[in-house]
């Protein structure tokens, strides 16, 4: 129910209007003597309506229901002893909704309190209306502004200021939008009353005095206030951020993917030169040690090897796998990378690696390393996009706890391992060095970078306890320093060693051969992997049955118990994991080995059995058959 207050000195008076109010059921009233009290309690209740006894045309009177107005918007219902004619003009400021004459009746007063609450409910709708109006617009998250059938704007909200007005205030809406055909379109919409929306790019200069390109949404409806001419609501949502945050997923899903098919491809590539080389090995044994036909075989051994670690490089640059540091020799590394990353180079582009004639023994995740020298040779090969006579230089070297350490890093005092990577590209300007590792900052063109390659180096550096420097001038090229702490008489597992010439009948025909007259399982879906898997192990006199998925093996293992199973994990339908324990369950297979062509399967994922990575060699697949068999019988 609403609340009126009455200003009467008259307690009687009071009193009577007060009675007649609430018996009608009109509102609740609160009746003020004095204009002091009145002051402070109209300010602090909500009220609909005073009611204020003006008597006499008393001027301090006339002047409180002006001040009381003014002050809390609350409309008067007046009390005079005159009438309307004789009303001073001070009192119109107080805007009242009605004059009482004394005497007046019952009727009179009902009828005019009705008709001023109804007009000051009304009106304290609208007032709302309006603060609400004025809060959408005020406190929105998009940029708002009202401008003129011109374009020049009239009111602002916080968001649209923060975001329009570095370095300069935009003061016409029209300087936001790329072109003025824009603004013909949006005049001609709002003159069929229609609301157009629309996506625009935009470029603005950002308070660092830098153009950048921004995404807009924008909004464009006709706005009109009593009194005024016709204006132009222009609402604008910034989706820059979230396109580039899209564009990174999509990339990185991308990436994935590409991941995924690299892997796919190299396991591939490791079943067909694990076929290769086995096969060598069988025609090793159908010629003469002097034959000039060993000269090609070796000659062929050398290029699946390389074949081999090429697919275990384009394994470590696709897998994504926990960091796992290990002590690694940067120059065999280093030398092996550099042949993946001559491929990533244009031929216009010389690429030179500088090597020590000494190992340096470091303590890094291989893949980190291979993906720190990745990042810095792609974007130093982006930098020369305009460059005469282009060149990129990679050289490691040793950095003793004499040599001068730099000033921008506190470095521990120790033996490093220095890596510096070196273009005469485009460079970088002063005012964006102290930026460059900074995630999503780039210096090149939209859609040309994602502004993260450096980024991902130096926490990668810092991951692997590193240190990193970059110095740069501008159309002179760019130089980044990496170290590494070196470690001192340790052992490296970068790869295996050189296996030592053999005699492969040594191999096949030892002295202690178990391999003879025990049942092998060989379980491959590559059907030249089980030919040459099964032709090796029965030149050491195993009795080998072979299968081309789980279901066949499941078959012949029901006929034939088998002392070892020998099976790719990957086989289609059912496992090869799952394979070996329904075997093993069943009692018939005693041991096993596992082959993958696949980097990111480990040993320990596979309690009892052996991990058997492709490709691999005869000499390999008997030493493992024979451990596995070995382990076994001990067991």
């Amino acid at each position: 129910m609403p609340r009126v207050a009455i200003l009467e000195s008259d307690i009687l008076i009071a009193l009577d209007i007060s009675k007649s109010i609430e018996q009608e059921g009109l509102a609740e009233v609160d009746i003020y003597e004095e204009l002091e009290q009145a002051y402070q309690k109209l300010n602090n209740l909500e009220h609909e309506l005073f009611i204020i006894d003006i008597g006499d045309n008393q001027p301090e009177i006339i002047d409180a229901a002006v001040a009381i107005h003014r002050q809390t918007g609350l409309y008067c219902l007046v009390i005079s002893d005159h009438g309307v004619t004789s009303i001073p003009a001070r009192l119109r400021e107080a805007q009242p909704l009605g004059i009482l004459v004394k005497p007046f009746s019952t009727r009179e007063l009902i009828v005019n309190v009705e008709t001023a609450l109804y007009h000051s409910s009304m009106e304290k709708k609208l007032r709302d209306s309006e603060r609400r109006y004025k809060d959408l617009f005020a406190y929105s998250l998009s940029a708002r502004c009202v401008t003129d059938i011109e374009g020049r704007i009239l009111e602002r909200n916080r968001v649209f200021e923060s975001s329009f007005s570095n370095p300069m205030k935009v003061e016409n809406v029209r300087d936001i939008l790329p072109n003025d055909i824009i603004w013909s379109e949006i005049i001609e919409s709002l003159e069929e009353n229609q609301i157009l929306q629309r996506e625009i790019q935009t470029n603005r200069i950002s308070d660092s005095f830098e153009q950048r390109s921004l995404d807009l949404i924008c909004s464009f409806s006709r706005f009109r206030e009593e009194g005024s001419d016709a204006q132009i609501l222009c609402e604008f949502l910034d989706v820059t951020e979230s396109r580039r945050l899209r564009e990174e997923l999509f990339q990185s899903q991308k990436r994935e993917e590409i991941g995924r098919l690299t892997s796919g491809v190299a396991h591939d590539l490791n079943n067909f030169l694990t076929s290769i080389m086995g096969f060598l090995e069988m025609i090793k044994l159908e010629i003469p040690d002097d034959s000039q036909i060993n000269e090609d075989i070796q000659g062929i051994e050398r290029v699946v090897n390389r074949a081999s670690g090429l697919t275990r490089q384009l394994l470590g640059f696709s897998r994504h796998k926990p960091y796992s540091p290990a002590p690694i020799d940067l120059k065999e590394v280093m030398g092996d990378t550099y042949k993946i990353l001559k491929r990533l180079i244009p031929e216009n582009i010389s690429l030179t690696l500088s090597l020590p004639k000494e190992s340096l023994v470091v303590n890094v995740d291989i893949s980190h390393l291979e993906q720190i020298l990745l990042n810095l040779v792609v974007n130093a090969r982006d930098a020369l996009e305009k460059t005469e006579n282009p060149h990129i230089s990679i050289q490691l070297s040793q950095f003793g706890q004499n040599a001068l350490y730099p000033k921008e890093i506190m470095m521990q005092p120790a033996d490093y391992a220095l890596i510096v990577v070196k273009d005469n590209g485009a460079g970088i300007d002063n005012e964006n060095i102290k930026r460059v590792f900074e995630p999503f900052f780039t210096t090149k063109k939209q859609n040309q970078g994602t502004g993260l390659g450096l980024s991902i180096v130096k926490s990668l550096v810092e991951m692997n306890e590193g240190y990193i420097t970059l110095e740069s001038e501008k159309g002179r090229g760019t130089t980044i320093k990496i170290w590494f702490p070196i470690l001192l008489e340790t052992k490296t597992t970068t790869k295996l060693t050189a296996q030592e010439e053999y005699s492969l009948l040594s191999i096949i025909n030892p002295p202690n051969n178990i391999l003879k007259g025990k049942h092998i399982l060989v379980v491959d879906d590559d059907e030249s992997i089980l030919e040459a898997c099964t032709r090796i192990l029965e030149s050491a006199g195993a009795i080998v049955g072979a299968c081309i998925n789980a279901g066949e093996a499941i078959l012949q293992a029901e006929r034939t118990n088998f002392d070892l199973l020998l099976t790719d994990i990957v086989l289609p339908g059912v496992y090869g994991n799952e394979l070996w324990d329904r075997m093993k369950n069943n009692g018939q297979a005693r041991a096993c080995v596992f082959m993958t062509g696949y980097d990111s399967y480990q040993n320990e994922q596979f309690a009892g059995a052996a991990l058997l990575h492709k490709p691999f060699d005869a000499r390999s697949l008997l030493e493992y058959c024979n451990n596995a068999l070995n382990s076994s019988i001990e067991a």
